[in-house]
């Protein structure tokens, strides 16, 4: 049977429970879900599990009763439903520490939660990087040092375990690290809404570069043009070759002593004019 406690995303576990309801009775419907959570329409469910609606937070406890969902099971489902509905970044955050705090200690959960640090905390994948290029062993005060700007020893350590455990480093007999080729999985909702954070930090430690970095050590630019649409799409295709061009040349540069963040946006500072 499946649990609320597996799922980020209130829709796909709401989907769920009805195909796993419909294996089980072949007449069971929409319908039959709505009238049991005393629900007026008959289609509201099957919107919201679609994505044309969302759950109202009014119909949490009569679909959760409906489905028979324990106490801590509606609080985590009344949490889900939050954070999926939330529209900024920091409401996101803001609930999805909700979501955490009412996780049992599984291990999904516990997957989920070290997925979400990796791509919220910016400092993650430079570890990553510099665990490779130099032999800190598990000297984390040196580790943490050398990140720019620092980090603590402690968050050092958390970083590499981290970073271990989703299997994205291994340590070799000699104490060494080397980064695996294993791919991350990811949640299809968590995950987007943790590298819109690691993005927003990026960004923050782009601004402070400007004045904390010398010219001979950074590469700062900017542009600010009038486009079409089309043209922004142009723009867009070309950034992304260059991206891939700068992976290649990434690639072919060994040994590599040092980390930087590359950052790329492009975004609108005006709007085309309304009369309404």
């Amino acid at each position: 049977m499946i649990s609320v406690f597996d799922y980020t995303d209130y829709r796909m576990f709401l989907g769920d429970f009805y195909s796993e309801q419909k294996k089980l009775n072949p007449s069971f419907s929409y319908q039959a879900l709505a009238d049991r959570a005393g629900l007026k329409s008959k289609t509201y469910l099957h919107k919201v599990i679609t994505g044309k609606k969302n759950l109202a937070k009014s119909s949490v406890l009569k679909v959760a009763k409906a489905i028979k969902l324990k106490y801590r099971e509606t609080e985590y489902l009344n949490a889900l439903v939050d954070f999926n509905n939330a529209k900024t970044i920091r409401e996101k955050e803001y609930y999805f520490t909700k979501v955490k705090e009412l996780s049992p200690a599984v291990q999904g959960q516990l997957v989920l939660k070290s997925q979400f640090e990796y791509f919220s905390k910016w400092y993650f994948v430079v570890i990553r990087e510099l665990v490779t290029m130099y032999d800190f062993r598990d000297n984390f005060k040196l580790l943490a040092r050398t990140v720019d700007p620092p980090v603590t020893a402690e968050q050092a350590e958390k970083a590499v375990k981290i970073l271990c455990d989703l299997g994205l480093l291994k340590k070799l007999p000699s104490g060494r690290y080397k980064q695996s080729d294993s791919a991350l999985r990811t949640d299809s909702d968590t995950i987007p809404f943790a590298v819109q954070l690691f993005q927003r930090e990026c960004l923050e430690l782009a601004s402070k570069s400007v004045e904390k970095h010398t010219r001979d050590i950074r590469d700062i630019s900017t542009l600010t043009v009038g486009i079409s649409s089309s043209g922004f799409d142009q723009i867009r295709q070309e950034i992304a070759a260059f991206r891939r061009r700068l992976v290649e040349i990434v690639k072919a540069d060994n040994p590599s002593d040092r980390v930087y963040q590359i950052n790329f946006q492009m975004f609108p500072v005006s709007r085309i004019p309304s009369e309404d």
